[in-house]
């Protein structure tokens, strides 16, 4: 059919049955998409991309009801709506099987031709991402299999889902992937999936190296997230610390290139418009161009000035005279105003030449302190970037001649000294204190007691006595307690 009027043909209402006609078609049941406007639209297969949008006037066109499209042109407005619809269907209906674990249907829309392994969806979630978000395995398997890409980056589900629509299409139009997207691997360290960061790293060989736009590494998203035994599976690497500061700093650094573009701006404005309008534009708009024009004019209007000229010598005499007595009139009223009319002109001068030099003095100012800002910004900064790299250089050669002044007999040394610590000071020491614990505990019993035996065994002669009588004490109180 073609030349139909859009209010003629009946509008694509899509409804299950219409779904059940779609299922049919990717099974191999139907070679026609809409039986009911017997049309066959090439949906230019495997889809490899989601669709980009159709623009304003292609849309308007096709849901237009007064204008008439061609059903057998292939780029007609209302063919291409069709074939995007219909293309959007098809991954949606992808990605519905892969989130429903139908492997059979998902690897017959692969193998048939339908789509590529790698299609991303409208927020830009690749299968094998939706897969290990899913946490199928043998779906991950599969689609592995079937030819994905297990270094991928995608738009993960909770961040596609929570991205408002109108960043994300700019996101779309612009082909750049999203600064928090995510491979395979990434989201099922994230995740904490310990089988399918096993099954990715050791049995596919997923890249662990990749650096996301945020800086992050699937390693370091384990680290944070708590996942221990991810952490031990992946090895250490290192990298992205300049992208995490540009992402965590993403708001401040913003606002530091808004306040710079002001700066400049308002630098020019000093710099080179005002001087630009002074120097150049009022004199070009004030006194250059009205003389070109009257120039011109003059030179076009040659022919008349001679016959004006003559006019104007035969009114000389009178205007002549007029002016004399004019002028005359003028000198007696003016008489006892030339002073005054001296001292306005003179006040007047100055005060336009006060005005113009302190414009010029501003200037000099601005300019002044323009340059002794960045004078003093640059040499500030040149003085902390030298003494940053001395400080590296003095700590890098201390650590250099360090090591470069210990020799083997040094070693040597060092071990002989530690283990004369540990054999033969530590046991001195110990033996050492216990002679000292000894006299203090042999002294504390002389003060409490009050005897002192000598070094051969027996008792100080000035100490006899004070035992004896001692010794006498001790039994009368015997005697005394037997007696009661």
């Amino acid at each position: 059919m073609s030349g139909l009027e859009g209010a003629d043909a009946p509008a694509p209402n899509y409804s299950r049955i219409d779904d059940d006609r779609f299922m049919d078609f990717i099974n191999g049941n139907s070679t026609q998409l809409t039986v009911d406007l017997n049309m066959n639209i090439d949906l230019h297969l495997p889809l490899s991309q989601y669709p980009t949008p159709l623009p304003p006037a292609v849309n308007s066109a096709a849901s237009s009801k007064s204008s008439p499209f061609n059903l057998d042109d292939p780029n007609s407005p209302y063919i291409q709506k069709e074939r995007r619809d219909l293309q959007c269907r098809l991954i949606r209906i992808f990605f519905d099987a892969i989130t429903s674990k139908k492997t059979d249907l998902v690897t017959k829309l692969i193998t048939g031709g339908f789509v590529s392994p790698d299609v991303p969806n409208e927020y830009g979630l690749t299968p094998l991402l939706a897969a290990v978000e899913a946490g199928d395995g043998a779906m991950v398997c599969a689609l592995l299999n079937l030819g994905a890409d297990v270094n991928a980056f995608g738009t993960p589900f909770k961040r596609s889902s929570s991205s408002s629509s109108s960043k994300r299409k700019k996101e779309k139009v612009d082909n750049k992937p999203p600064a928090d997207a995510r491979t395979p691997l990434m989201a099922a360290s994230a995740a904490g999936n310990l089988a399918l960061a096993k099954l990715l790293f050791r049995d596919f060989h997923a890249n662990d190296a990749l650096i996301a736009g945020d800086g992050q590494l699937a390693l370091r998203l384990a680290a944070d997230n708590g996942h221990r035994e991810i952490v031990d599976l992946l090895p250490s690497r290192r990298g992205g610390e300049f992208r995490r500061w540009k992402t965590h700093h993403a708001v401040a650094t913003r606002r530091i290139k808004k306040a710079g573009q002001a700066i400049v701006t308002f630098c020019v404005y000093c710099v080179w418009d005002i001087p630009k309008a002074i120097l150049w534009s009022l004199p070009k708009h004030l006194v250059v161009l009205p003389s070109v024009r009257l120039a011109k004019w003059l030179w076009k209007n040659k022919h008349q000035f001679g016959p004006w000229c003559k006019k104007q010598m035969k009114k000389m005499p009178e205007r002549t005279k007029r002016a004399v007595q004019a002028a005359g009139r003028a000198a007696k009223a003016l008489k006892h105003a030339p002073k005054g009319m001296a001292r306005f002109a003179k006040a007047l001068a100055k005060r336009m030449w006060w005005i113009i030099r302190g414009i010029l003095r501003a200037m000099k100012v601005m300019c002044l302190w323009i340059w002794e800002s960045l004078r003093k910004v640059g040499l500030a900064t040149g003085f902390m970037f030298m003494k940053l790299v001395s400080a590296m250089h003095t700590a890098g050669m201390a650590v250099l001649s360090f090591f470069r002044n210990i020799t083997l007999k040094d070693v040597g040394n060092g071990i002989l000294v530690a283990l004369g610590a540990l054999f033969v000071d530590l046991p001195r020491a110990v033996f050492s204190g216990m002679g000292a614990f000894g006299k203090a505990s042999y002294k504390a019993l002389v003060h409490m007691l009050g005897f002192n035996c000598l070094s051969d065994g027996g008792v100080a002669p000035d100490r006899m006595q004070d035992n004896n009588t001692f010794k006498q004490i001790s039994v009368l109180m015997v005697f005394h307690s037997v007696d009661g």
